[in-house]
């Protein structure tokens, strides 16, 4: 072998190692492109734009665009199977609501499993709900309600923004855990609702704090309580319906993004750290309280720990009331 075939080939060698070395480096670069996030809800409602502030802080952190689409329908089914189907490789996400524990409980024969069908990301926010009434009721406490529930002739009302949803399920558990009857009076919206409050029609509301925050303010309407286990910065003088005498009542609507199952460790981990990055930041803090949410944040754990514990909870409340929303 001469010097110079020699030589080319310890060349060639050097050169396919380095190809060898450089392809699969690519391949595991991630992210390479955006990653579409589906929400399961139209444009402009709490959990769209929410997460529209959060993805959009987080996408410099991460390198890539964070693209935001809407796709409603089905109640949160038609986004949720979307997501389960889709390519496991990091591309595709979904904005998981409160709904989709709810769902698991409520409706038969889901096209997807909650826990078998998706991996846990990072839990993005909660946004609580607040017990209100008329500036005028004879209540002004949890307590001085459930004793009114008591002692009332026809069960007090309370409305929500339809059957099924996590505000009409507050009630509901609200209900459970003080042995009390409430009659719940679904809406299609929460403007409705408060007129009627106002009116007289109903006794509670239980609403977002995005739908009422103003009027409480305002002094249009009383808040009686907010629903998380601890108070909220955007009311902070206003208890919770766990330090009324409650130690167990703990409900928000809460958004999570969660990824197809068998979605690479990696871009797990890259996609919770850009978003826990930003819900840390003080700014965030603000800009998502002014649309009525409290940041969250945490590890792919600790979502996986929370949404089974609210699978508990709703699945506790959907059996004892019978309910179906197929």
């Amino acid at each position: 072998m001469s010097m110079f075939s020699s030589g080319l080939s310890r060349r060639s060698l050097v050169g396919m190692a380095i190809a060898a070395t450089a392809v699969p480096a690519r391949a595991q670069t991630y992210p390479g492109r955006p990653v579409q996030v589906l929400v399961p809800f139209a444009a402009g409602g709490g959990v769209d734009v929410t997460m529209r502030i959060v993805a959009e802080a987080a996408s410099d952190v991460f390198g890539q665009r964070f693209v935001i689409e809407n796709r409603g329908g089905g109640a949160t089914v038609i986004a949720s199977q979307a997501v389960a189907r889709a390519a496991p490789d990091g591309y595709t996400v979904l904005t998981a609501p409160t709904t989709m524990v709810i769902n698991a409980a409520s409706r038969q024969n889901l096209p997807f499993d909650w826990k078998a069908d998706f991996v846990p990301v990072c839990l993005i926010a909660k946004l609580p709900f607040v017990v209100v009434a008329r500036p005028d009721a004879p209540y002004s406490t949890m307590k001085q309600l459930e004793a009114a529930a008591r002692s009332a002739a026809a069960p007090l009302t309370f409305s929500s923004g339809g059957t099924g949803t996590v505000a009409h399920l507050a009630g509901e558990l609200f209900a459970l855990r003080t042995g009390t009857k409430l009659q719940h009076v679904p809406y299609r919206g929460e403007g409705p609702a408060l007129s009627d409050l106002l009116g007289g029609t109903l006794s509670v509301s239980f609403s977002t704090l995005a739908g009422v925050q103003g009027q409480i303010q305002s002094g249009a309407v009383k808040a009686l309580a907010v629903t998380t286990r601890d108070r909220t910065s955007i009311l902070p003088d206003v208890p919770t319906v766990a330090e009324q005498g409650y130690a167990d009542y703990d409900v928000s609507a809460w958004m999570a993004i969660v990824a197809p199952k068998s979605t690479p460790v990696e871009a797990v981990d890259a996609m919770q750290k850009a978003f826990n990055t930003v819900l840390a930041r003080p700014e965030m803090r603000e800009r998502l309280k002014a649309v009525g949410a409290d940041v969250a944040g945490g590890s792919p754990a600790d979502l996986a720990r929370f949404m089974e514990r609210e699978a508990g909870q709703w699945a506790e409340v959907v059996k004892a009331i019978n309910l179906r929303t197929d």
